[in-house]
């Protein structure tokens, strides 16, 4: 076979896969809007969604360069602060991922395989635009290893490419200096991509100020799905759509969805914990939903893990704001990349005391090695606790729906006997 013959072999593979990616967002998307709680005050974080998550796109409707984002424990704040619009790279396509599996390891995570796979169907070139930079926190080996993969599937984005090397003790003193080191370098990175040499206190302020704001927000969110008002599908269609507008847009339409949840759930309650889910791969929350259990609490990065919580300051210097967020992010981050980190654990099992939930779902996706281990000491400490615990290993694929489908049911009956 020639090099021509091989392209006109690739592009038509290409073309096939763009093709059923369409169709799967599009399908999750009619899902959605079809739904009975579906409400006008939903619409604006569907659509979000339905428009894609190409550079383009998000730099036009936010008004600011794109910025991709690899994992959550990079101070949002600093870009907005620099005029960038910070995106967390997601797979969440099922056939994307068979685009980039040949050039990958067997078992790898799905999520990143599929964001690959997005990556070599160049939706953002397409556009014209692609990511201004590239920032990584070091959390999981695969994050860790983005860009040899990327270069080894052959994507030809090669844009400034920053690493933050995350420091995995988080209650050493020595750590948290070394984190706050990490925070300075991002700045200076997001101040040479920008040509922006100095950021103003008081703007720095206000950025803060402004993330403070959407959390405050989605803490009331997080508080009506406790009570079983906010399904969990629902809630995770507006945390996943957090990085594709500007942040007070959002969060101004967060307050308006607020308003639209009015029917309790009366199924039983349950933790989701383990590996994050994305849009339009929703296959477990539809699942759940189908096997008659409700989540009232969550710990998924992508979901109510978006933010790490409130940043409190006293000093309102550049190196006091800084050390804030850096404090903020690398200790309130629940990462199971994380050496010390019984408090994630503690933080599952105590509210169980308080009758808030009924048994713990464990959703980990084969290759996702940091939640597959802590699976094992999560089951152990939460049966010496008397609770009820299952582990669902799945990959991004709907063949497994009905054996994980069974699995719960089985399990919503040992809840409720």
């Amino acid at each position: 076979m020639n090099n021509t013959q091989q392209d006109d072999r690739e592009g038509r593979i290409k073309k096939k896969i763009f093709d059923r990616f369409e169709d799967e967002t599009a399908q999750e998307i009619k899902n959605l809007k079809s739904r009975p709680d579906f409400s006008p005050e939903l619409e604006y974080f569907v659509d979000l969604l339905a428009a894609g998550r190409d550079p383009a796109t998000i730099s036009e409707r936010t008004g600011r360069p794109v910025v991709a984002l690899m994992c959550l424990q990079a101070p949002l704040e600093l870009f907005h602060v620099f005029g960038l619009q910070p995106f967390k790279i997601f797979g969440g396509a099922m056939v994307s991922q068979r685009l980039s599996a040949p050039q990958l390891p067997a078992i790898m995570c799905p999520m990143l395989r599929s964001a690959l796979g997005e990556l070599q169907l160049d939706l953002a070139g397409q556009k014209g635009q692609r990511f201004l930079a590239w920032v990584a926190p070091t959390t999981c080996d695969w994050v860790v290893k983005i860009q040899d993969m990327m270069e080894v599937c052959g994507i030809k984005e090669k844009p400034p490419f920053h690493r933050l090397e995350l420091p995995h003790m988080k209650d050493r003193d020595e750590s948290q200096e070394r984190w706050l080191e990490e925070v300075y370098l991002l700045k200076n990175f997001l101040s040479q991509l920008t040509g922006q040499k100095k950021i103003k206190r008081q703007a720095l302020a206000n950025s803060m100020s402004l993330y403070q704001k959407s959390w405050h927000v989605f803490s009331k969110l997080i508080d009506l799905k406790r009570i079983g008002l906010v399904p969990e599908l629902w809630f995770m269609v507006i945390s996943n759509s957090f990085f594709f507008d500007d942040v007070e847009k959002w969060t101004t339409a967060v307050e308006k969805a607020l308003l639209t949840f009015k029917t309790k759930n009366e199924s039983p309650d349950i933790f989701l914990a383990g590996s994050p889910i994305f849009f339009p791969n929703l296959k477990m929350l539809h699942l759940l939903e189908e096997a008659g259990l409700n989540v009232s609490m969550d710990d998924l990065c992508s979901s109510e893990r978006i933010f790490p919580g409130a940043v409190y300051f006293d000093d309102v210097s550049e190196h006091g704001l800084l050390k804030a967020l850096a404090q903020r992010y690398h200790q309130g981050c629940l990462c199971p990349t994380f050496a010390d980190n019984d408090r994630r654990i503690n933080n599952i099992i105590a509210p169980a005391h308080k009758d808030l939930f009924k048994g713990v779902v464990f959703h980990v996706l084969k290759g996702c090695h940091p939640f597959d281990l802590e699976s094992l000491t999560l089951e152990s400490r939460l049966k010496d606790q008397g609770l009820k615990f299952i582990k669902l290993e799945t990959d991004y694929t709907s063949e497994d729906s009905q054996t994980l489908l069974t699995r719960l049911e089985a399990y919503r009956s040992a809840l409720t006997n």
